[in-house]
């Protein structure tokens, strides 16, 4: 049993808040696989609606449906959240517990539960068992559709009426008939289509429903049975819609992806590992991870191949760092390999280089002499970089201070941080994130600028490196503001993110110009390129031969996440460039 608190936060860690509202302190069943669960970022969540608020109703259905069996074969979460003694408020009456509420933070509970384990946030799924919680399902689907990826329901009660909502996109199995339901996903899943998935599974797995498909995001799915809810129809839909779901929050009602099946792709990992003797590392306990994938019509043979890094986000993981960017199908499609690193210590990247922390910066350059020599060769004129977050902000870092390695970078909603700050100024935000890391208490070294800062104001001295730079922002994204600001910038008080434009800019030769903010603009940037087009407002400055080295783009609509056509944007602008040897660059159409 777990207790859900009526003020349980939602605000959980950077890439997996929910909303969260106030509400009465209620409670849970819980099953925690002993087989173990992945990364948080990588944990699904499956809860289970029932009409009893007692335990033996809980396990008698993890028997009869083998939830148990398929939890632990899948490693993840069983939620049973309880109703209240007058049952499920599916009309969603006001004189009555909010029972959508209630089921978001049950998911926001996670962290501080007994059982210790967190999901994602977009990989949260639910089971309706009887007709009110099938409505109950209904109506939070279509009140909250960012917090049901994917659902599987039956009947409804008759006094019962779907209500209004945004009516978004929902993966959903319905497996008793249910017009309504249908009616209603055929609807918002439009334009669908008939699917015959059934040679995509072996001669042993019976297929108990209909699949159909959106035509333009095959990720969102529609199944359609009568054959009931049992142990073989739950196995059937875990196998074909819950295990290939995800739904990320990075539009205003998110945006579905299939799951990367990893082994099937060819990724291979290489986890906590000491074979690259980085400096430092046997002293802080540190072993390294990473993950690469080479393209599969260039595995085994011996042609240069470009390399492109993707450093993920603050207390996140290569994998989930791979599937956010779908980098690994750019690489397959355009004949580059791809490569995934975990940083040292802590899940965070080590931005400043800063001597008392992991040498990340390090690992990267060791990386790349590795999979030139053990994996497949690389093209060293050819090596690109990219990341969200503070994977971004360690993209920037690495630009600025080895213009020399890298031919261009992609950066994701996080400012050039660790050429403008030091990390005692950037110790409390970290230890916001992790209370319990080891740096808390680490004695300031008195540094007034950051290692990084120094080497890159040092190389660019001896010789005036140009570096090709695509910067995505979310407009509703606040990181890189100062308190109280956001888009549309208009003062150079703003906060970092002026600062990080103004040292690219600068980097870059572009004249500097009194006239940097726009009114007319949705950045608030004047920019002498301004191009609108769906989401993305692109922007760029031209030196004075006229390139156009650096791009920043906002992005309508988007918190702290990433879309993942920014790496495919960002790809189609930096893959013209290479870095000779002298240090120059050079572009090709």
């Amino acid at each position: 049993m777990e207790t859900v608190k009526g003020a349980t936060s939602g605000n959980l860690n950077p890439e997996n808040d929910v909303v969260t509202t106030l509400g009465q302190d209620r409670d849970m069943y819980s099953y925690i696989p002993a087989s173990g669960c992945p990364h948080a970022k990588q944990t699904q969540v499956f809860m289970v609606l029932r009409d009893s608020d007692t335990r033996e109703s809980a396990e008698e259905v993890m028997e009869r449906l083998n939830l148990k069996q398929l939890a632990e074969e899948r490693h993840f979460i069983l939620l049973f959240p309880n109703p209240l003694k007058d049952g499920w408020n599916y009309k969603d009456l006001s004189g009555r517990d909010d029972d959508k509420s209630f089921l978001v933070r049950c998911f926001a509970a996670l962290p501080n539960s007994k059982g210790g384990v967190a999901g994602f946030n977009g990989m949260i799924f639910y089971l309706g068992m009887s007709k009110s919680s099938s409505a109950m399902i209904m109506t939070l689907l279509c009140k909250s559709p960012l917090d049901t990826a994917a659902v599987m329901i039956g009947e409804f009660p008759e006094d019962y009426s779907i209500p209004d909502g945004p009516k978004s996109p929902q993966s959903a199995w319905v497996y008793e008939k249910n017009l309504a339901a249908e009616k209603y996903f055929n609807e918002v899943n439009k334009p669908l289509r008939s699917v015959d998935d059934y040679a995509e599974y072996s001669d042993s797995v019976v297929l108990w429903a209909t699949a159909f498909e959106n035509q333009d995001n095959k990720a969102i799915k529609l199944f359609t049975s009568e054959a009931g809810l049992s142990d073989a129809t739950l196995a059937d839909a875990w196998e074909r819609l819950f295990s290939e779901t995800r739904k990320w929050r990075n539009d205003v009602y998110g945006t579905y992806q299939k799951r990367v099946n990893f082994d099937d792709m060819g990724f291979t990992g290489h986890v906590k590992t000491d074979e690259l003797h980085v400096s430092g590392d046997d002293e802080l306990g540190i072993k390294r991870t990473w993950y690469e994938y080479v393209p599969v019509r260039y595995r085994g043979k011996r042609k240069k191949l470009p390399l492109v890094f993707y450093f993920h986000g603050i207390n996140c993981t290569p994998l989930y760092g791979a599937e956010q960017s779908e980098w690994a199908s750019i690489a397959e499609r355009e004949g580059f390999m791809a490569v995934f690193p975990a940083p040292g210590e802590e899940e965070r990247w080590n931005g400043q280089n800063d001597s008392r922390l992991a040498a990340d910066a390090e690992f990267v350059m060791k990386l790349i002499e590795y999979e030139d020599k053990n994996v497949h060769p690389i093209d060293k004129s050819r090596i690109y970089i990219s990341g969200f977050s503070m994977g971004s902000m360690f993209t920037n870092a690495l630009a600025a201070a080895w213009p020399d390695v890298f031919a261009g970078a992609v950066a994701i909603n996080g400012p050039h941080i660790g050429y403008l700050q030091t990390f005692d100024e950037t110790l409390p935000g970290i230890v916001k994130f992790r209370p319990d890391s080891r740096v808390k208490g680490l004695a300031p070294n008195g540094e007034k600028e950051s290692p990084v800062h120094v080497l890159s104001d040092e190389k660019k001295s001896k010789y005036d490196y140009k570096m090709p730079f695509v910067q995505f922002a979310g407009y509703l994204d606040i990181l890189g503001f100062n308190p109280g600001r956001k888009f549309p910038m208009s003062s150079k008080e703003d906060g970092m993110w002026i600062d990080t434009i103004n040292f690219w800019r600068k980097f870059n030769g572009i004249c500097d110009t009194e006239l940097m903010f726009s009114k007319e603009t949705l950045s608030g940037l004047a920019a002498d390129i301004n191009k609108d087009e769906d989401r993305f407002f692109y922007q760029s400055w031209k030196d004075e031969k006229g390139d156009e080295l650096y791009h920043f783009v906002t992005v309508r609509r988007m918190p702290h996440a990433v879309d993942t056509r920014e790496p495919e944007i960002g790809w189609n602008i930096i893959k013209h460039y290479r870095r000779n040897k002298d240090g120059s660059l050079e572009y090709k159409a």
